[in-house]
């Protein structure tokens, strides 16, 4: 998608999804947007789950248990479980983000865990944006976001991890 193309998306995704907050926006606001504010609105939740997924997984890796195993597999997917278990290497987690199994919030559904790295993963989205009018139009098409806080270049280096691990798992 050319610039022109992908800016226009970008704007009528944020009317349709954040009219208000949209209004604000400027051209050069929607020349900084970042290429995932165009995706429909299921891709934009299946890129945010993978984020926090990614976010997550430090914290993943100590999932031994089989019931957790297949929890996980079935909120995310097969694919997308086997490549996020045998990535090498993943971004070091911001302070406050549970680094260990006891420490995330149990849940018992595929759908649970599902909201939990998509609410994750919108946190690392919005935090890769800069403050202003363009972030707060984003946080609306977003939904839920979960609260943690981290710094843009820690957010920016997940979410360049999940698009690169994005791109081995389609075909």
């Amino acid at each position: 998608m050319n610039d022109r193309r992908q800016r226009a998306a970008i704007a009528r995704r944020l009317l349709a999804d954040a009219p208000n907050e949209a209004r604000v926006l400027t051209w050069s606001h929607l020349d900084a947007a970042p290429a995932w504010l165009a995706l429909e609105q299921a891709e934009l939740l299946v890129l945010a789950r993978r984020c926090g997924s990614v976010l997550a997984a430090p914290a993943l890796r100590l999932w031994i248990a089989g019931p957790l195993r297949d929890l996980a597999r079935a909120s995310l997917g097969a694919a997308w479980w086997r490549a996020l278990r045998s990535a090498p290497d993943w971004p070091t987690l911001p302070a406050g983000v549970p680094g260990a199994l006891a420490d995330w919030p149990q849940v018992s559904t595929p759908d649970a865990l599902a909201r939990q790295f998509t609410e994750a993963g919108a946190a690392v989205l919005l935090a890769g944006l800069p403050h202003g009018a363009l972030r707060h139009a984003a946080s609306r098409r977003l939904g839920a976001v979960g609260a943690w806080v981290m710094p843009q270049a820690t957010a920016l280096a997940v979410l360049r991890e999940t698009l690169a691990l994005q791109q081995q798992v389609q075909p």
